[in-house]
């Protein structure tokens, strides 16, 4: 591994180490989401993907400014704040900043999609993560490649360079404390966005984006339609189906909230699943020397599980894959899938999760049936 490499691990040591924490007293019935932040994709010298006239820049600060004021209309007592609320240039990392600088409970980045797929379409929303396929790299370097405007990135960004694969290393090193909410939260917009203008989602994924980077509340970046797409940039162009795009958003937040001013002081049963699968979530390098040990469930219980990988043979017991963790098989048709854990709660089981992907890169939250079949 490059030298340069080992340091930025090391950096980023570092700086989680010192990142404020979001965090408020509960109430008497749990938390409360009292800020949210909403970020506007690029902006001033950065316009983001372009086609003609049309820039992302626009597109994602209109739907940035109405989704914000629909929010305070509806909530008063929730403050928003914007990232930007002209036509001007922030760094990446100040996004982040300004939102842990405001204690928010929530991080919305809203962009616009563009590729050389002419017929790629679609809404999409990622998670802080390092799912590094070929798309989502694509992401990735798309939305990453603004810090190259800043004078010194390489040290702001801890030895990141989008022009580098390799670079994307270093982001193993980072941790979620607030996986669970965003993938719930991620859940909700898409849910919402698929009954839209566009009304094609492509689904949660995880990406190695600075903007979500250092943020330590629940954080989505919401890819609201591809530029590059005929039928998605009729939409994106169009003031009235921006605003159908807005309320979307909205009914997304407005359920996550209603969701998250109810959990007790540990998010439990609040944080029900959605009907849409689990999306592998980011890698973490939680150092917790124990594995959830939940009673292993009621034949009249549904539970969750992590599945850490799946097979077309069965691997013996005690199996070296399993890297010494207590791992169940099982059978769907000719495939076999390995679980590890029984948890009441999704809360439960994300915490387990979290030590787990240091071994399993893959592993992602199941939900089981009494019968041991997996739920979507």
């Amino acid at each position: 591994m490059p030298a340069r490499i080992l340091i930025a691990l090391w950096l980023c040591l570092l700086l989680a180490s010192g990142l404020p924490v979001s965090a408020q007293e509960p109430s008497a019935a749990g938390f409360t989401l009292r800020t949210v932040v909403i970020d506007a994709g690029h902006g001033g010298k950065d316009p983001g993907c372009v086609y003609g006239k049309v820039r992302e820049k626009d597109i994602t600060l209109d739907i940035a400014v109405r989704l914000g004021e629909r929010i305070k209309k509806a909530y008063p007592d929730v403050k928003v704040i914007y990232t930007r609320e002209r036509d001007i240039y922030i760094p990446l990392v100040e996004r982040g900043r300004k939102a842990n600088r405001n204690h928010a409970d929530l991080f919305i980045s809203i962009h616009v999609n563009s590729t050389t797929n002419k017929s790629a379409r679609g809404t999409e929303t990622f998670l802080m993560g390092t799912d590094n396929s070929r798309s989502n790299m694509e992401v990735c370097k798309r939305e990453n490649s603004v810090i190259l405007l800043e004078e010194d990135y390489t040290t702001t960004y801890a030895g990141y360079d989008p022009k580098e694969p390799d670079s994307f290393i270093f982001f193993n090193m980072m941790q979620n404390a607030q996986l669970e909410q965003s993938v719930r939260m991620a859940e909700l917009v898409e849910q919402q966005l698929a009954q839209g203008p566009i009304g094609f989602s492509r689904g949660i994924k995880q990406a190695a984006l600075l903007v979500l980077w250092r943020t330590t509340m629940p954080a989505v970046l919401v890819e609201v339609g591809f530029l590059s797409n005929a039928k998605d940039r009729d939409q994106l162009t169009d003031r009235d189906a921006r605003g159908k795009t807005v309320d979307c958003i909205f009914r997304a937040f407005a359920a996550f909230k209603k969701e998250y001013d109810r959990q007790p002081e540990r998010p439990e049963e609040s944080l029900a699943p959605a009907d849409s699968t689990i999306v592998p979530s980011p890698d973490s390098t939680a150092t917790s020397t124990e594995t959830s040990t939940a009673a292993a469930p009621t034949p009249t219980d549904t539970v969750y599980r992590i599945q850490i990988f799946s097979l077309s043979r069965k691997l013996a017991d005690g199996a070296p894959e399993f890297q010494g963790e207590q791992v169940d098989c099982l059978a769907v048709g000719e495939t076999y899938k390995y679980c590890i854990g029984f948890y009441k709660t999704r809360f439960e089981a994300a915490a387990a999760l979290s030590r787990l992907k240091s071994k399993f890169s893959g592993a992602f939250l199941v939900r089981v049936a009494p019968d041991g079949t997996i739920v979507r």
